[in-house]
This record gives C-alpha cells, sequence and structure tokens, in this order.
C-alpha cells in the first residue's frame, strides 16, 4: 500500500454537451487567442520558473490521505517537488527531481530506484507542462494541431484542441470559450494503483491569478477513468525568469 501512495505523489510531481467547433476553424488562431489570455508570448518565454506551495488531498485504493508540497519548476525540463503526508500515522517525506533526462526518488531521506515506466510517466508529465505552456505549439513544427469538439468544465463551454505529433501520444487541451484560459486537460497516464495499467487523465484548472503578467491556476483536480484521484489548492505562487540550476541538484 505504501509504495501505491509513493508512487501516486511521485507522478503527482510532474503535476494540477456544447455547441461544436466549425471544422474550417484554425486550431492556431485558438491557441493564439489562448497565449494572449495566460499573458501574451513575450510573458510565458520570459517568465519560465515558478516556485510554488500547495496542499490537498489524494485518493488511493479508496482512501484518502492529505499532503502539503513545496516545488520549483523551470521551463522545459527541470522540476523538484517535496511532499509531506501522514501515511497510516508515519511520516512521508517524498523528495522527486526531474532534471533533464535525471530523475531521483528520495522516501524519508532515503534513495529509491524509480522505475522505467515509472520514469516515462513522468517525462510524458513534463511533454504535458510543455503543451500547456502554449507557445511551442506554435513556434515547433512537428506538433500537430486539430480542432476537436468542447466539453462543459465547470458549467463552461469550452473549445478543444487535439494535440500530436512525432512520438508524442495525444493530448486534448480545452479552453473557456469566452477567456480562452486552460481549463481542461485530457491524456492516457498510468493509474498509479494498478502497475502498469493506463487510465484516461483529466486534468482541471480553476481560480486564475496574475503573477508577473502570467496568469496561473490555483487549483488543480485530477480525474483518473472519472474517479477523482487529486486535489490541490496553491497557497503561494512565485512566477519568475530563472531559478538556479543548482536548486535542482542540491
Amino acid at each position: 500500500m505504501r509504495h501505491l501512495v509513493v508512487s501516486a505523489l511521485a507522478i503527482l510531481a510532474t503535476t494540477w454537451l456544447v455547441p461544436t467547433t466549425h471544422a474550417d476553424d484554425d486550431p492556431k488562431d485558438i491557441v493564439k487567442k489562448a497565449i494572449e489570455a495566460h499573458g501574451g508570448a513575450d510573458n510565458l518565454k520570459k517568465f519560465l520558473g515558478t516556485r510554488a506551495e500547495s496542499k490537498g488531498s489524494i485518493s488511493i485504493m479508496g482512501m484518502d490521505f492529505e499532503f502539503t508540497t513545496q516545488s520549483i519548476s523551470q521551463y522545459p525540463d527541470k522540476q523538484k517537488t517535496i511532499i509531506q503526508l501522514d501515511f497510516m500515522g508515519n511520516s512521508l517525506s517524498i523528495v522527486q527531481s526531474i532534471n533533464g533526462d535525471q530523475v531521483s526518488l528520495m522516501v524519508n531521506n532515503m534513495s529509491q530506484e524509480v522505475p522505467d515506466e515509472q520514469k516515462q510517466e513522468l517525462k510524458r508529465g513534463i511533454e504535458m507542462q510543455k503543451v500547456m505552456n502554449l507557445t511551442p505549439l506554435l513556434e515547433e513544427k512537428d506538433y500537430e494541431l486539430k480542432v476537436i469538439p468542447g466539453v462543459k468544465v465547470n458549467d463552461r463551454d469550452t473549445v478543444g484542441i487535439s494535440v500530436t505529433g512525432r512520438e508524442r501520444p495525444e493530448i486534448k487541451v480545452y479552453f473557456d470559450k469566452e477567456t480562452y484560459l486552460l481549463l481542461k486537460v485530457e491524456r492516457k497516464a498510468l493509474d498509479p494503483s494498478m502497475a502498469g495499467v493506463e487510465a484516461l487523465q483529466e486534468t482541471i484548472l480553476a481560480d486564475y491569478k496574475e503573477f508577473n503578467g502570467v496568469k496561473k491556476p490555483m487549483k488543480t483536480t485530477i480525474f483518473l477513468d472519472g474517479r477523482k484521484f487529486m486535489d490541490a489548492v496553491n497557497t503561494k505562487l512565485e512566477v519568475v525568469e530563472k531559478i538556479d540550476d543548482k536548486e535542482f541538484s542540491d
């Protein structure tokens, strides 16, 4: 049971009927509007570092566990998250680090082996973050974008885009039809409660606030195959240009 919680939180660390769109809508026009809604291309490409503190709960095998996190990230491929939670009366401290191709995991100051499939899942999570940054969708030629029908997200109408590419599994993104803020991201992901089994992961984003001209969601909810897996709220968030590389190796 403990290894399921550790696995789930490690993956979490890379991690938060409406009218259909017309077939002739240009997905790049939708992305351009979304980029402007989130602060504009200049700000999104300038402020690539984030410091955050959050709290929330995670559900594993029908049991809910509360957690807190402290994290730093530097786009596109650096992230470090410290997770604290109480597991059946035992305190767990989990440190998950991603630095390029290097992935490490510490539990209560003891190094843990990261299975290859979990490493791959973490890298897929990084790819999702890249898509959520939005600007690469217009700047990198190997992305393929297609307009898809919108869905209801928290009673809001959305417009949707399917994102694929060379050796990139499909990621679906849904933007608020009025504000063009990102409300939902959908992809296939590993189910941490079932080794080697994939589930439909739906990430719901809400409560946007502005930091240095960039709008960021303060609340994230994740569903796996329709069941709630995680709720998290940022209690502190800082958006910066650069986080020192040494912080990801300490």
